[in-house]
């Protein structure tokens, strides 16, 4: 039998239903599928992501070519299956034929109205008392709990590992082996720990309220990790709270406010005598299709709003219902800093403070690190596709 094509990438596309028959249609190619579906791919489509090495590199699985180097609507003289049950397609001029593989054509085509996805898993702390965690030295040695945690990161915002050794440099590995870690004006890494002329105020013993960091980045750091050495402090326990889930109440329940949080723009600059960052954007950031996409919230970076005093009138009365949500005991989630653990939290959903705490009546040494989202959901991908062939692979 013909082995399958390469596909446009290094996923795995399960063959899970076989192509019935293929028939053209103007300027697109009906598939119709064992399972009673069907789809069709214009021609451009196909074109452009034909598996042949004048189309796409064989190593990089890139395209190499561009959009002007074959007509607007290619022309389709005939198209139907090998026997390997690859979809093939013959064009015109010269005959040219594409091969294409089903598990990756069944994967990018378009059935209906589609929504998206759900993985996300909105909670307040009174019903989510604890980050879901997991051990700490087994996610180390297995790919499939680290997994896991990563997914629980995506989903919950927040998500811990436990009795992790205490090794210095251990919190750097662990966080490039996710993606690469993001500076910030505190350096590559940062101590929480007491400054003589604090550059913010986590670098105090005083409670802090519930915020994201950087909000002053016209592009906020997407995730942060605390790996804690050693606490041995009275107090100090971090606040965190959904603010995806804040958005989302406040929708249903205040919705004036939460125009206004999504629509009314507000200014943060950091307060430091070396650096002078400043952005600017909604509390509530969506996407096209609504969806929320992150939260700029920072009570003590905020910058004094210029806009007409009616909408001066709307934005601060909105800021302070959110303030009253991120600060009520029923959407906070407790957490105790235990050496051993590590929390990463997404900086763009998950607000988190602190209780203040006794620095004079014992020790406190918390790392931390940022990076970004994107490498979050890259490294989820890649794990799962690293498993699924060790599953093939283990099958054979």
């Amino acid at each position: 039998m013909t082995k399958l094509p390469i596909t446009p990438d290094f996923d795995h596309w399960p063959v899970d239903h076989a192509i019935v028959n293929a028939t053209v249609e103007d300027t697109a190619v009906r598939v119709s599928w064992a399972d009673g579906k069907s789809c069709a791919y214009h021609a451009a489509l196909l074109r452009e992501n034909c598996p042949d090495q004048k189309t796409l590199h064989p190593l990089s699985r890139e395209a190499v070519i561009s959009p002007l180097d074959f007509p607007e609507c290619p022309l389709i003289l005939s198209a139907g299956t090998d026997d390997s049950g690859a979809l093939t397609v013959e064009w015109a001029p010269g005959g040219h034929r594409s091969r294409y593989h089903p598990g990756w054509l069944r994967a990018h085509g378009w059935f209906g109205e589609e929504t998206a996805p759900g993985s996300l898993m909105l909670w307040k702390g009174a019903e989510q008392a604890e980050p879901p965690t997991f051990d700490g030295p087994s996610a180390l040695r297995d790919p499939g709990i680290m997994l896991t945690w990563l997914e629980a990161l995506r989903d919950y915002g927040v998500a811990r590992l436990e009795a992790l050794p205490q090794r210095d440099g251990l919190l750097e590995e662990l966080v490039s082996e996710i993606g690469p870690i993001r500076e910030s004006n505190f350096g590559r890494t940062y101590t929480l720990a007491l400054k003589d002329e604090p550059d913010s105020n986590a670098f105090t013993s005083d409670a802090l309220l519930q915020h994201i960091d950087m909000p002053t980045r016209e592009c906020p750091h997407g995730l942060q990790f605390l790996y804690c050495r050693e606490n041995s402090t009275a107090g100090g326990e971090g606040i965190y709270c959904d603010g995806y889930r804040i958005a989302a109440d406040m929708e249903t329940e205040e919705p004036e406010h939460h125009l206004s949080l999504t629509t009314d723009i507000w200014e943060y600059n950091n307060r430091s005598r070396t650096s002078s960052y400043r952005a600017a954007g909604p509390v509530v950031e969506r996407d096209g299709a609504g969806q929320v996409t992150g939260i700029r919230y920072n009570t003590w970076l905020r910058a004094p709003l210029k806009a007409p005093v009616e909408i001066q009138k709307r934005a601060y009365a909105a800021y302070r219902a959110f303030a009253a949500r991120a600060q009520d005991p029923e959407y906070q989630m407790i957490i105790a800093y235990r050496p051993g653990d590590l929390l990463a939290f997404d900086n763009r959903r998950a607000l988190h403070g602190r209780r203040g705490y006794d620095a004079k009546g014992g020790s406190r040494f918390i790392e931390g690190v940022y990076a970004d989202r994107d490498d979050l959901h890259s490294r989820i991908r890649s794990l799962k596709r690293k498993l699924s062939f060790r599953k093939i692979g283990e099958a054979l």
